[in-house]
């Protein structure tokens, strides 16, 4: 049985890519997480990057409890991580420990 060190929390947050990589940029630039935690993120998809490919990661909250905030905003945290496992459903990216926390309007 796997014993995790931190919650995870099974949430659909939009997240966009920046892969560090030009070789392998061609991929998704736009993916949805299927978990989260403070350690990381699962990314859904069928064509997982490399293990070990660095990546910038912006994750687009767009919740309910944000009440006043208008329809074509998010919530932007933006961080780094690494692809550290792949599978038939996607890939486990671990997070580097920086992150910020802004306010993004989404273009039209």
């Amino acid at each position: 049985m796997e014993t995790r060190k931190v919650e995870r929390f099974d949430l659909r947050i939009e997240t966009l890519l920046k892969v560090r990589d030009e070789a392998i940029a061609d991929k998704p630039p736009v993916l949805f997480s299927r978990d989260i935690s403070c350690d990381g993120v699962f990314l859904a998809t069928d064509c997982p990057f490399p293990i070990g490919t660095n990546l910038d990661l912006n994750l687009l909250l767009r919740q309910p409890e944000f009440g006043s905030m208008p329809e074509d905003e998010r919530i932007n945290i933006s961080t780094s991580g690494k692809v550290i496992r792949t599978d038939d459903q996607g890939m486990a990216v671990e997070f580097d420990k920086q992150y910020k926390i802004s306010r993004l309007k989404l273009e039209a």
